[in-house]
């Protein structure tokens, strides 16, 4: 099958009457193909108020039939040509702006230097130079969905109801409330996650989450992908902790997973407390410290990396 916007062309060709019976014939096997060819054709004649009968069928193929110098040409269906005009003649110009219809897709292109971009959810985006990033119709209202061919730094406003998901080709990557980063090398996409996290999956069923200070990193040509082992290393020396109003039950999990300790809740009716700040590569007893004197809550060591939290119901 021919590509869409090369249909578009013959489509248009032929609705202006300047088609031939060799394209004419293309198009109708084209058609014959499947009801969505079928589709296609009717809205695009459709588009450009094409009225029924305006021109009759036999007409229409009459002026093809009569260039035609070898076998008769094959009349058109009438099971999809019945419910729309078979010809109007309209600017080809008209045509060509339906093909280019799909400018409604948003795009992005950093030339010779890096461009800053921030949508309308929030969520800022640095381009890298040389690349562009296309956004797909809906993006904000049905989904957050777009297209990376590239490099750039993205900080993520998320949302529970419209994830957002980058199209890295072989890769697509989830945020789940992130700032990362994501860079092509010749072969390679690197993703590299400062702030909360990503799911980075492939066509073929991999998966794998990277949390804040980890990365990874995607071959193309061999379909691997690997956590780098460097990433364990880079935890330990570095840590970012950015609370926004966070719920006490989801800082332990954090924790535990970053400081790789076991930290529980003692009453349950601690879950829901509240906090706002940020840890720079701070050790563990001085997170546990600022959390517990801002919740006004007691955190006991008991043995080893096991830790217990305390505490009364928080004020809301």
């Amino acid at each position: 099958m021919k590509a869409t916007h090369d249909m578009d062309a013959l489509i248009g060709k032929f609705l202006s009457g300047e088609a031939t019976p060799e394209e004419a014939m293309l198009l109708e096997d084209w058609i014959a193909e499947s009801d969505d060819n079928q589709v296609y054709f009717e809205q695009s004649a459709k588009v450009f108020g094409l009225v029924e009968n305006l021109i009759s069928t036999d007409d229409a193929w009459r002026k093809v039939q009569g260039e035609l110098k070898q076998a008769p040409i094959r009349k058109l269906s009438i099971r999809w040509i019945s419910s729309v005009a078979a010809v109007l003649i309209i600017s080809f110009g008209a045509i060509l702006y339906f093909m280019n219809s799909d400018a409604q897709n948003t795009v992005f292109t950093a030339e010779k230097t890096e461009k800053n971009i921030e949508l309308n959810d929030g969520t800022a985006i640095q381009l890298a130079a040389h690349s562009s990033l296309e956004l797909s119709p809906d993006y904000g209202k049905k989904n957050r969905s777009l297209t990376l061919k590239g490099s750039g730094y993205f900080s993520v406003k998320h949302s529970k109801k419209l994830p957002f998901i980058i199209d890295a080709g072989p890769i697509h990557i989830q945020d789940l409330g992130t700032k990362f980063n994501v860079k092509t090398v010749d072969d390679t996409i690197y993703v590299r996650v400062d702030e909360g996290v990503v799911v980075i999956y492939d066509n073929k069923g991999m998966k794998l989450t990277l949390h804040a200070n980890e990365s990874a990193h995607y071959v193309i040509s061999s379909g691997d992908l690997k956590l780098d082992v460097l990433a364990e290393n880079l935890k330990k020396q570095y840590k970012t902790i950015i609370l926004d109003d966070q719920r006490l039950e989801d800082v332990v999990h954090l924790l535990n997973k970053t400081y790789k300790v076991n930290i529980r809740i003692d009453n349950p009716a601690l879950n829901n407390c509240r906090i706002t700040t940020e840890f720079l590569n701070e050790e563990l007893d001085t997170v546990l410290m600022v959390i517990s004197q801002t919740l006004e809550i007691t955190i006991l060591k008991e043995k080893n990396d096991h830790y217990v939290i305390k505490g009364l119901a928080c004020i809301q």
